[in-house]
């Protein structure tokens, strides 16, 4: 008999401390977020007062030029400044690439695919754009590149993929790390080059285009975690915080948390709870009887999607995004265990 219970013993597969440790790193949450460079000054306070769960800072972002060259806007400019001397030494800060189409004296064409043709369209022009980024790079010293082009037509598509991976090539010598963005409408059975960190984004259900509702909800969450099953990369998944203003036969408005909730004390409107998205929401008539209804993510929205998501093992979460952002949604960010917990200054 005691030979029995030894042997048992020693055959048991008891996990190692260090796989341990590993196992529960994976499965830990893992927080980043998006900083606007329209709202830089709130934005950098609220990465202030929630770094200590921040995996990478993302600063967003650069633009394009009439000659189709990156653009960084003065505010742009002096936030990425501001963000790497604040939090170089203790996050990754990424800088973003968004294919907007800003000019002098005209309207800004936001995600112009006609841009990312002439971008993408065969080798000379995919080198001339990355040349362009190296430029970049060296002008304000990134240790990270995020690309958010968006509305890549099908055409486009393969040299769209060769272009990530000669990106992520010319990176790589120097140790410069390429992050990609995709819609949550992008064919996630496109094989994606190995190397880059691919981030979806999971919202736009309801906005300037749509009547009221969430910018997500658990059934939109659902059919996107199936979408991305396909995809040959592991991916993380991006939820936005904010929300919406509709006005009956008037304009939709974007409003921050804050906005959200003062308007909420303002009107003396009762909050309310969507079981479908566990967004807040609540309405109320103005002066001139016009009705007013606002859904908006507070902390306990940005849990619940976050939480519904890990239960399928998506651990990886970005913020759209910091300025505006409550005590209490910044608490719970700040509460989150980063992955590199010794880079952190106490």
């Amino acid at each position: 008999m005691a030979l029995l219970i030894i042997t048992a013993c020693s055959n048991s597969k008891e996990i190692p401390v260090e796989a341990k440790e590993e196992l529960k790193n994976k499965n830990k949450l893992q927080l980043s977020i998006w900083l606007p460079e329209w709202q830089k000054n709130s934005a950098i306070e609220d990465t202030k007062n929630s770094k200590q769960g921040l995996e990478n800072i993302r600063v967003f972002g650069a633009y394009f030029n009439s000659n189709d060259q990156l653009l960084l806007t003065n505010n742009a400019i002096e936030m990425l400044n501001q963000t790497q001397k604040q939090f170089n030494k203790t996050h990754h800060v990424i800088l973003t690439l968004i294919n907007d189409y800003v000019t002098e004296n005209a309207p800004s064409i936001q995600k112009d695919s006609t841009l990312l043709h002439r971008l993408l369209q065969d080798k000379a022009s995919r080198q001339k754009h990355i040349d362009n980024i190296m430029h970049i790079i060296d002008l304000y010293q990134v240790n990270g590149i995020e690309i958010d082009y968006e509305k890549v037509t099908k055409e486009d598509l393969p040299n769209y993929v060769l272009f990530l991976e000669e990106l992520y090539q010319q990176l790589s010598k120097k140790e410069v790390s390429l992050h990609v963005v995709l819609e949550p409408r992008f064919p996630f059975e496109t094989k994606l080059p190995d190397g880059p960190n691919y981030t979806v984004m999971a919202y736009n259900v309801h906005g300037y285009h749509s009547g009221p509702g969430a910018k997500a909800t658990f059934s939109f969450l659902d059919d996107l975690m199936k979408k991305i099953q396909k995809s040959n990369q592991n991916l993380a998944i991006a939820f936005a915080t904010g929300g919406f203003e509709w006005v009956a036969q008037g304009k939709t408005i974007a409003l921050t948390e804050i906005e959200a909730e003062q308007l909420l004390v303002k009107a003396k409107a009762v909050k309310q709870r969507d079981a479908a998205s566990s967004a807040a929401y609540f309405s109320f008539l103005d002066e001139k009887n016009i009705k007013h209804e606002i859904w908006y993510a507070d902390k306990e929205t940005l849990e619940k999607w976050t939480t519904y998501v890990q239960k399928k093992r998506y651990n990886e979460i970005v913020l759209w995004r910091a300025g505006g952002l409550s005590t209490q949604t910044l608490k719970w960010i700040a509460e989150q265990q980063p992955n590199n917990p010794e880079k952190l200054v106490k």
